[in-house]
């Protein structure tokens, strides 16, 4: 491997060759002499330019500019993309009973009333009249469902079973405390406001959905009879200021007072105030 040449060596080269032009130009006289004087000045100055070249330059002070060094390669670790967690199959819920197909009723604003008289079931408790009109779209018998009404409100389990009330379906509607009347939605909106089970009362006067009074829901297995008794209970529990309740304990019968259209939140359905 061959050595870098140094300022030094060059000066200590061109010295020597400048002593041997000198010797030489002794040796030869006063004209070569001057040439030789001449070249010497300008290698002397070709020395000056080669040292002034290679020799490294050092200022003091500092620098009025800093240059940012380069980034450093990034080594931080990517970071993972959040996966989402697998879903957790839950238990299903279940679902409300579907209720059965309510039929378009039209309100005619005509009723017929029940001409049926029908006494009291029980004697304790306050006696308390009625009378049962329909409403003509309905296209319902009036007589035959005021023995039907008739035949619920006297049975034990519904609201004389308390032993405080009593009713009697009476054919002259001047001589009732209060009526049910079976009317078309329409008729019901125009009176009061409907509940989720389909019943209201305006004043003396108990309202049933009529439009509701076959459709009865999947809870009640197609069972329109314990359907009818629900409505004419729970309207009825409307009118002496009952308060809307609600399953008090799955698997136990639902409060004739709770909604039973729908959901019954686990408990079994139920049409009496006292089953």
């Amino acid at each position: 491997m061959s050595q870098q040449t140094t300022p030094r060596d060059v000066r200590a080269a061109l010295s020597k060759v400048l002593s041997g032009a000198v010797d030489a130009a002794t040796r030869l006289g006063p004209r070569l002499w001057a040439a030789i004087a001449l070249g010497a000045v300008a290698v002397l100055a070709l020395v000056v330019w080669v040292n002034a070249m290679v020799t490294p330059v050092t200022r003091e002070g500092h620098p009025s500019s800093t240059v940012a060094p380069l980034p450093a390669p990034s080594t931080a670790t990517p970071t993972p993309t959040e996966s989402s967690a697998p879903s957790t199959s839950s238990s299903p819920t279940p679902s409300a009973s579907p209720a059965a197909k309510v039929p378009t009723l039209k309100a005619s604003g005509k009723f017929t009333t029940s001409a049926v008289n029908v006494g009291a079931g029980s004697t304790s408790g306050d006696l308390r009249r009625y009378s049962v009109r329909v409403e003509t779209t309905a296209k319902l018998d009036a007589n035959k469902v005021g023995r039907q009404l008739a035949g619920v409100l006297n049975d034990p389990r519904s609201w004389t079973g308390s032993g405080g009330v009593r009713f009697a379906l009476v054919a002259d509607p001047g001589k009732a405390d209060f009526s049910i009347t079976l009317g078309a939605p329409d008729t019901l909106a125009k009176r009061c406001k409907v509940d989720a089970a389909g019943t209201c009362t305006d004043s003396a006067d108990v309202l049933i959905n009529a439009a509701l009074w076959s459709a009865a829901p999947g809870d009640y297995a197609g069972d329109a009879t314990a359907w009818q008794a629900y409505l004419v209970n729970h309207g009825m529990g409307q009118l002496l200021g009952e308060d809307t309740a609600e399953c008090q304990k799955k698997g136990g019968p639902a409060p004739v007072m709770m909604p039973q259209a729908g959901d019954l939140a686990g408990c079994v359905a139920n049409p009496w105030p006292y089953p």
